[in-house]
């Protein structure tokens, strides 16, 4: 006569032999863990850096690109290196470098129309930062486009009404469209130009 709850504990230890080969048997093979592929990481530049690239965007437009014109418009490329800006370092640093290449534009002779301008149009591309991916061709040229559209309308108005220089609509409306096209081509092939050096 076999003692009491061996029986019992016989039972109890062929279920769980049962039920783990069971689940030996169904269990999925193991995954090996995927790593996910490094992100891309946007480390601001300096200062001093973005102050440099502001101002020679400023010089290389009065110089070099005085003469690349498109249907009387010229190419901008104080507008494109400030949204770029504005798009990549945000809004306050956008705001600052356009402030920064009004300046620099006015003072080499632009009587007084670029400031409120290039501002304007740096802070609204660091609205877009949080928002938008910054090295998106349409966000990017789209960009450009709104900000050569909203200065040539400050420069209108400043011109017209803060200095009382008459007669400049109809010249700056035909202008506006052809630079909008001219500045966002260039920056549509700097952008692509720029991601294929990166990799």
């Amino acid at each position: 006569m076999k003692p009491p709850g061996i029986g019992a504990s016989a039972s109890a230890s062929s279920a769980a032999s049962a039920a783990s080969e069971r689940l030996r048997a169904g269990a999925q093979p193991r995954r090996e863990r995927v790593r996910p592929a490094d992100a891309e990481v946007w480390v601001r530049p300096r200062p001093l850096v973005l102050v440099a690239v502001t101002v020679g965007a400023v010089i290389l437009q009065t110089t070099l690109l005085r003469g690349v014109r498109l249907h009387g418009a010229s190419l901008s490329l104080v507008t494109i290196v400030v949204v770029w800006i504005g798009l990549r370092c945000g809004v306050t640093t956008g705001g600052v470098c356009g402030l920064l290449a009004g300046l620099v534009e006015d003072g080499l002779g632009g009587a007084g129309a670029n400031v409120l301008g290039t501002t304007l149009a740096g802070f609204g591309a660091g609205l877009l930062s949080a928002r938008f991916f910054p090295d998106s061709v349409p966000v990017f040229t789209g960009a450009v486009a709104a900000a050569t559209l909203l200065r040539s309308l400050v420069t209108y108005l400043v011109l017209e009404f803060g200095i009382g220089e008459r007669g400049l609509f109809h010249r700056l409306s035909h202008e506006v469209i052809w630079e909008m096209l001219l500045n966002s081509a260039a920056a549509a092939i700097g952008l692509v130009a720029w991601r294929a050096w990166r990799r």
